[in-house]
């Protein structure tokens, strides 16, 4: 059985009481302000992250803007590039057209100028055959050199007044 000893009760509340002011002295407050400096440097490190974070967010809109101002650019160069192959593509067809109507040109101005060759050679020898004609008839219905020189010249001066109308 268990006996209730006065003193031995008091012994063991002081006993208590120095092995709690032991424990609190050397365990609790170093651990307490172990816990508080590990609480501070959570919350400076916590405000760090939050200070990087507001940073981050900053640089990430910059780099946003940046890109969007490049991107813009970029769709400016195309579009620069793209009026100015129009440009030229269109100079290229007017240039074409150009050089297609000049060589139309030169060609009709051949083509009448061979049409006018042509015709002047037609027209010579017809002269000449009428004359070659004519002489042989005329030599044989007029027998002088001036009666025919006169018929050949009066029927030379018809066929070519009849050719020009």
């Amino acid at each position: 059985m268990i006996r209730f000893n006065f003193p031995t009760f008091i012994f063991q509340i002081i006993n208590f009481i120095v092995t709690l002011y032991l424990i609190y002295r050397f365990a609790y407050k170093p651990l307490a302000s172990y816990i508080e400096r590990r609480q501070k440097n959570i919350k400076s490190g916590l405000d760090e992250i939050e200070k990087e974070k507001g940073n981050l967010e900053s640089l990430q809109i910059q780099y946003e803007t940046q890109l969007k101002e490049v991107q813009k650019q970029a769709e400016e160069i195309i579009e620069k590039a793209k009026q100015q192959a129009e440009v030229e593509r269109a100079r290229t067809i007017e240039r074409a057209h150009r050089e297609a109507q000049s060589l139309v040109e030169k060609a009709q101005n051949e083509i009448l100028l061979e049409r006018k060759h042509t015709i002047e050679r037609f027209k010579e020898e017809i002269v000449g055959i009428i004359l070659d004609t004519t002489t042989k008839l005329i030599k044989d219905e007029v027998s002088t050199q001036e009666e025919l020189k006169e018929k050949v010249f009066e029927k030379y001066l018809k066929d070519v007044s009849s050719i020009n109308e």
